[in-house]
C-alpha cells in the first residue's frame, strides 16, 4: 500500500512539473523549435510562430523556413550552430538570431533551435560603432586647427604682426573650447549611465548663462554667416538652475542648431514666463527632422537620418540636455517638420521674484 501512495505521489509531482514546463514554454518570448533528426519540426511555442513570421510550422522541414533559409552563419562550432537574418521593418532592418542545438540524451534525439530578436543590441553595437568613429572624427579637427597654428606660432611669433597674432590665438581658443566642450559631453554621457549625474541648484541668471554659451557658440555661428538673435522677455530671467550646467545646454542646442542650420540663417533663443517656470526657445531654419525619428532623438547616439552626413557629431548633447534639465525640475521636448525648421523648448524653475512678492497687497 504504501509502494502505491509513494508511485502516485511521484506520478502526480511528474504531471505538475510537465504542466510547469508546459506553461513556461508557452510563455517564452523566445521562439523555440524542437525538430527530429530529419529537420522536421514536431513542436513550436506560440513566440517561434510570432518572431518567424509563419503560421505553419509543425511538419515542415525548419531548414526551408524563409527567414531560417536566408540566414547567414556567424558561428559554427562544438555542435552549436548560430546564423542570423535580417527582415524588413517600419524604419529600419530587424535582426533574428537562430540557434541550433543538439538535444542531449537520454531522451529522444533531434535539435532544439531557439530564435531571438535582437534587433535592439545589433543596433546598439553599430551605433557604438559609429560613435567611436565619430569621436575620433571630433578630436582630430580641433588637435589638427591646434597643431597648425602652434607650429606658426613657433616659426613666426616674434615677427608675427599683432593682427595676424590674435588670429591664431583665437584659432587655439575655439579650439581649446571644442576640445573641452567634447571631453565634458563625454563624461557627462558616462556619468548618466552610471547614475551618478547630479547638479547643484541655485538662483541663477538664464542671460548670463547665455553669455557664457555664446563664447563658444558665437565663433560657429559666425563661420557660416548666422545670426544668433535674442528674444529674452522681461521677468523671465531668475531661475533656480546649475550655473556651470546651464551654458552646457544652451552651448549643445545651439551648437546643434548652427551645425544643421544652412548658411546666413537665423538662430533665435527666446524665453517667456510659463506657471512657476521660465520657458526657453532656440529655433533654427534648419532642414527638419522627420516625425518617426523625432521619439529617438534624445536616445544616446542617435542622429536623424537626413543630417547624420550633413555634420559631424556624436550624438550625446540632446541626451545630457534632457538630464540636465529634467534633473533641475525641468522638462524638454522638440518640435520639427522636414523643411520648416526645428524648435528645441526647455523649462526651467523660476526663482522668487522678492521685490515682486513684496508689491503684492
Amino acid at each position: 500500500m504504501a509502494d502505491r501512495r509513494a508511485i502516485r505521489g511521484r506520478r502526480a509531482e511528474d504531471a505538475v512539473e510537465r504542466i510547469a514546463f508546459e506553461d513556461a514554454f508557452i510563455a517564452l518570448t523566445d521562439g523555440v523549435v524542437l525538430s527530429d533528426t530529419t529537420g522536421v519540426i514536431r513542436s513550436a511555442n506560440p513566440a517561434a510562430f510570432r518572431l518567424l513570421g509563419e503560421n505553419d510550422l509543425v511538419g515542415r522541414a525548419f531548414e526551408d523556413l524563409l527567414l531560417v533559409n536566408g540566414a547567414t552563419s556567424v558561428q559554427d562550432a562544438s555542435g552549436q550552430r548560430v546564423r542570423r537574418a535580417w527582415f524588413p521593418r517600419e524604419d529600419r532592418m530587424g535582426v533574428l538570431e537562430i540557434v541550433t542545438t543538439p538535444l542531449s540524451s537520454p531522451g529522444p534525439s533531434g535539435l532544439i533551435h531557439t530564435i531571438r530578436d535582437v534587433t535592439a543590441q545589433a543596433e546598439l553595437l553599430r551605433l557604438k560603432e559609429d560613435f567611436l568613429l565619430q569621436v575620433a572624427h571630433e578630436l582630430r579637427t580641433p588637435i589638427a586647427a591646434m597643431s597648425a597654428s602652434l607650429d606658426l606660432l613657433q616659426q613666426d611669433a616674434l615677427s608675427m604682426p599683432r593682427d595676424e597674432l590674435m588670429v591664431m590665438i583665437g584659432t587655439l581658443r575655439r579650439s581649446a573650447f571644442r576640445l573641452e566642450h567634447l571631453v565634458e559631453n563625454l563624461l557627462d554621457a558616462g556619468s548618466i549611465e552610471a547614475g551618478t549625474f547630479q547638479v547643484r541648484l541655485m538662483p541663477m541668471s538664464i542671460r548670463r548663462a547665455l553669455e557664457e554659451s555664446l563664447l563658444f557658440v558665437q565663433p560657429l555661428a559666425e563661420a557660416k554667416g548666422q545670426k544668433i538673435v535674442q528674444q529674452l522677455a522681461r521677468g523671465a530671467d531668475r531661475v533656480v538652475a546649475d550655473p556651470r550646467r546651464t551654458p552646457q545646454v544652451f552651448s549643445n542646442l545651439i551648437g546643434n542648431a548652427s551645425k544643421y542650420a544652412p548658411e546666413d540663417s537665423r538662430i533665435t533663443v527666446s524665453s517667456e514666463r510659463s506657471d512657476g517656470f521660465v520657458r526657453v526657445t532656440i529655433q533654427d531654419d534648419g532642414p527638419g527632422i522627420a516625425l518617426e525619428e523625432q521619439s529617438r532623438l534624445f536616445q544616446r547616439f542617435f542622429r536623424a537620418r537626413d543630417v547624420r552626413d550633413a555634420a559631424g557629431g556624436l550624438g550625446l548633447g540632446l541626451t545630457i540636455c534632457r538630464a540636465i534639465v529634467q534633473a533641475m525640475g525641468g522638462e524638454i521636448h522638440l518640435e520639427s517638420a522636414p523643411g520648416q525648421g526645428t524648435a528645441v523648448r526647455f523649462t526651467i524653475p523660476r526663482a522668487r521674484d522678492l521685490a515682486e512678492e513684496a508689491g503684492r497687497p
